[in-house]
């Protein structure tokens, strides 16, 4: 058992730094929003593909973030 830890660190942390980078947020609060707003995300999924077939890169990326950040609140999560 001692030495599964090592291991799980070993995937953890550099999945971290990657989440870091890449979403400029932890694996923690990805995991959080993952496991406490999955029913409120599921709702909002026909939200999110109408929202991701918006053609201009930047305007669909900040649609996107402004309807994870209030999914987010509407289930108590601070985004």
């Amino acid at each position: 058992m001692e030495w599964l830890l090592p291991i799980i660190l070993q995937i953890v942390i550099p999945a971290d730094s990657l989440m870091q980078v890449t979403l400029n947020k932890s694996l923690a609060q990805v995991i959080q929003e993952q496991i406490s707003c999955r029913k409120e995300f599921d709702e909002a999924r026909p939200e999110f593909e109408r929202v991701n077939s918006i053609d201009d890169a930047i305007a669909r990326l900040n649609a996107i973030d402004r309807l994870r950040r209030s999914v987010l609140l509407r289930c108590g999560v601070r985004p």
